[in-house]
């Protein structure tokens, strides 16, 4: 008895100390000791409706065009989110010599080589768009005597310390732990299939559409904010994003960038069910605002098209075939820049 005390203790331990650290718990999903909870999907994360279990993977085999003949080297920048992160986007998708990504939270130190043909690309999702564009030009760009990035989280160690004993935070990495494999989402899904086929009640964090058929993230439909796909954008709104668009392209510019461009990422409401509510269209009153002073990059009507193969069903992020789309526009765009005169 006194063992199995001692190894019930160290088990307890064990478990108390992955939710305390915010270090641990991202190493055991790198080694895939356990599972990162996104297996089958953010929204099936958020809801555990086994009907929308869809399992991960990754897009492989995507072969970028040929570049033009071209004196310089090219190298893309992109400002992006989770669409275009490491693991989903890479170098060796776009006809390119080099390539630096940085997320809309952190700062990039930035000293270009102008030498290369140098292209950026600010990349959002409709969701957040407005909010990155509607005080302000970008401010992730930081002209300064050479190339870094810089986390926009603090490093004092008190901040780092609140952090890690903050409890949100510490239930979440238990979470993760201790109740993302298949047999403890198995039992969720009991739960939440039941709710939903008696009480009509899914996850908080997620929308059924098209008659439960279709999940889309809450922030996208059901939300007040911004962040949805149905919230009225008035002109003047709309007006003063294009502004910052435009101060945004003749900032980098200053910087010594050849090209600036930008993308809007649909919501996957925005393509699966625009008559949910009544839809904003922002992305095409963006698109097509005559002041606007900024190439794009557009993939709305061709996701329409597709439908439900533009975005996978658990998930709030693309197919390989809707990110195809999407790589073969840009790649196009960057070669008939770097084909032509520098704008």
């Amino acid at each position: 008895m006194k063992i199995l005390r001692y190894i019930a203790l160290a088990i307890g331990c064990l478990i108390w100390i992955v939710g305390l650290s915010p270090t641990i718990l991202p190493w055991l999903w790198k080694v895939q000791v356990v599972e990162d909870g996104y297996q089958y999907g953010d929204l099936y994360k958020l809801s555990t409706l086994s009907e929308f279990r869809d399992p991960r993977h990754q897009c492989a085999g995507y072969v970028p065009p040929a570049r033009p003949h071209s004196a310089k080297k090219v190298h893309l920048y992109i400002i992006g989110d989770s669409f275009t992160e490491h693991g989903r986007v890479e170098k060796k998708d776009f006809p390119v010599d080099d390539y630096t990504w940085v997320k809309w939270s952190e700062f990039l130190h930035i000293k270009l080589d102008t030498t290369e043909h140098n292209i950026l690309l600010m990349e959002s999702v409709e969701r957040h768009f407005r909010q990155k564009f509607a005080s302000s030009a970008i401010t992730v760009l930081v002209p300064d005597t050479a190339t870094f990035e810089q986390k926009g989280a603090s490093t004092k160690f008190m901040h780092r310390l609140d952090e890690a004993f903050k409890g949100s935070h510490t239930a979440d990495r238990l979470d993760g732990f201790l109740f993302q494999n298949d047999f403890a989402l198995r039992i969720k899904e009991w739960k939440s299939d039941f709710n939903q086929k008696f009480f009509n009640r899914a996850g908080s964090g997620v929308t059924l559409v098209n008659y439960d058929r279709d999940i889309v993230y809450y922030m996208d439909t059901d939300t007040p904010e911004v962040t949805s796909s149905f919230t009225p954008v008035r002109e003047t709104e709309l007006d003063s994003m294009i502004t910052h668009l435009n101060a945004s392209r003749d900032f980098a510019e200053s910087l010594g960038f050849d090209n600036v461009l930008f993308t809007i990422i649909p919501n996957k409401t925005s393509v699966l069910s625009p008559d949910y509510g009544v839809y904003n269209n922002l992305i095409e009153r963006v698109y097509n605002h005559p002041k606007l002073n900024v190439p794009y990059i557009d993939v709305l009507p061709d996701f329409r098209r597709m439908g439900r193969s533009s975005y996978m069903k658990g998930d709030s992020h693309w197919t390989c075939e809707g990110q195809t789309v999407w790589l073969n526009k840009i790649n196009a765009l960057i070669n008939q820049l770097v084909a032509g005169p520098a704008s």
